[in-house]
């Protein structure tokens, strides 16, 4: 998991510190922790796997267009990137999704 280069939405601008005990899986030169593990069993994402380019994406950028317009987000800017990213993202994200739940482990 994690193995290869994607680009996903990054419009976060909260951040947090890794846990003790966390495994970095994902970081970016803005936002070193993207993802992390801990054990087999838990994973924290702080981007947004799921934001392809299809129409779910669009009713979310419709519900948060006030909380986009105040944080200064460039709408246009995020459909550009959806359109240019969405597909691989999905790959990617069926594929990183699928990996993980193959290997938790339920007691």
């Amino acid at each position: 998991m994690f193995t290869s280069r994607i680009s996903a939405p990054l419009r976060h601008g909260d951040t947090y510190d890794l846990p003790a005990d966390a495994t970095l899986l994902a970081s970016t030169s803005k936002v070193v922790q993207q993802a992390f593990s801990i054990g087999s069993n838990i994973l924290g994402l702080q981007f947004h796997a799921e934001a392809d380019a299809g129409a779910a994406f669009e009713r979310w950028l419709v519900g948060h267009a006030c909380e986009l317009a105040a944080a200064k987000i460039d709408i246009v800017k995020l459909l550009n990137d959806a359109a240019e990213f969405g597909a691989a993202l999905a790959v990617a994200a069926d594929a990183m999704m699928t990996e993980w739940l193959e290997q938790v482990h339920v007691d």
